[in-house]
């Protein structure tokens, strides 16, 4: 029997640690602590994502225009010269007339140069004039449109707008390069976002593998993870630092700035649980959150679409962005909030005396 007992207690803790949050708990204790330390009674109330943030407008307010083309106008032209009818015909397949935004991308960054070449190739062929002028027109109305095209391989896709879901767990403690599968992909697509803004550019060596990094957007989910940490430590912040302020409205803990017994856990437990544990994953979230935002930044900067201010409140950096902004806020309160407390006891970090 109390065999059987232990076996069911272990298997407990077995699915406790699989189900487990570090982050939450971490959150959790150290405003726990700090409660007990002010002597506040609170504890969080951690509200969804959805109440912090607003969501991605839907899809189709989000697509960006892209110039349209007569159907069959480059099925129309003579491109036998410029050995280009194998590419059309491509297009022209069951398969190439269903295909996603990535594989139309695929399809841009190959015909493209290869129709600006013919362009080119044809400027010594006075009898083919008219064909190189048609072309002309053809070309210009697709690099019109180029910007457009990447931005809805981009950003309105399944692979990437999972990055922008509420509702994942936050990262984790420690959790370091959860972002690291995802520089290659990125500095790919920065690479196709800045060709929109040059008049030619040869195909890039990486095209036929950018449907590799796709794949690799869609099994990632760095950016809800971190959309979730975001919205935890903002939270936590936001509270802790309303709860010290209460206190600091009272009876002061001590009286002319002398140390006394309270003010010694109250500075453990600032050094242990703020200091030890929750800035460093402050800094964590930061830092690959910094990088996150930034990559996105690069690609949204560099597609010149009235679309891209769709997205870029939720990655922005600024300080009136929808998630760096209020968290920003967050933390400086934060930090406010806790050295008027130590310098009330005469604590500060660095200071030679802590006893």
């Amino acid at each position: 029997m109390r065999l059987h007992s232990l076996s069911l207690t272990l298997v407990c803790l077995l699915l406790s640690a699989c189900t487990s949050d570090e982050a939450t708990s971490l959150v959790e204790r150290y405003a726990s602590r700090t409660a007990n330390a002010i002597e506040i009674d609170f504890d969080l109330a951690l509200r969804p994502n959805s109440a912090l943030y607003t969501q991605l407008p839907p899809r189709r307010e989000r697509l960006a225009e892209v110039p349209e083309i007569r159907q069959g106008l480059l099925d129309l032209l003579d491109l036998r010269a410029c050995d280009l009818m194998q590419l059309v015909s491509e297009r022209n397949t069951s398969l190439g007339r269903v295909a996603g935004p990535s594989q139309r991308l695929i399809y841009e960054l190959k015909i493209l140069p290869r129709l600006q070449q013919c362009v080119v190739q044809l400027e010594t062929d006075p009898e083919r004039a008219e064909l190189r002028g048609e072309l002309l027109d053809f070309v210009q109305i697709k690099q019109s449109g180029f910007a457009a095209l990447v931005f809805n391989a981009t950003y309105n896709t399944d692979e990437m707008e999972q990055h922008f879901s509420f509702g994942a767990a936050p990262l984790q403690p420690n959790q370091i390069g959860y972002l690291t599968p995802l520089l290659e992909p990125f500095q790919r697509l920065l690479t196709v976002a800045e060709l929109s803004k040059q008049e030619s550019w040869p195909t890039p060596e990486f095209t036929d593998d950018l449907e590799s990094s796709f794949e690799a957007l869609y099994r990632a989910d760095f950016g809800a993870r971190w959309i979730s940490s975001m919205a935890l430590l903002t939270q936590t912040l936001e509270q802790t630092s309303a709860a010290i302020e209460r206190r600091l409205e009272g009876r002061p803990i001590c009286f002319n700035k002398r140390q006394n017994a309270k003010s010694k856990i109250l500075w453990n437990v600032f050094m242990k649980f703020y200091v030890g544990e929750l800035q460093p994953y402050i800094a964590q979230v930061e830092r690959e959150g910094r990088q996150w935002s930034q990559l996105h930044m690069q690609i949204l900067d560099s597609l010149e679409t009235e679309t891209v201010n769709k997205v870029y409140p939720l990655i922005s950096t600024q300080k009136d962005s929808i998630i760096w902004g209020r968290y920003i806020r967050a933390r400086d309160r934060h930090t406010a909030a806790w050295q008027n407390q130590l310098d009330q006891c005469g604590l500060r970090p660095g200071a030679a005396n802590k006893s």
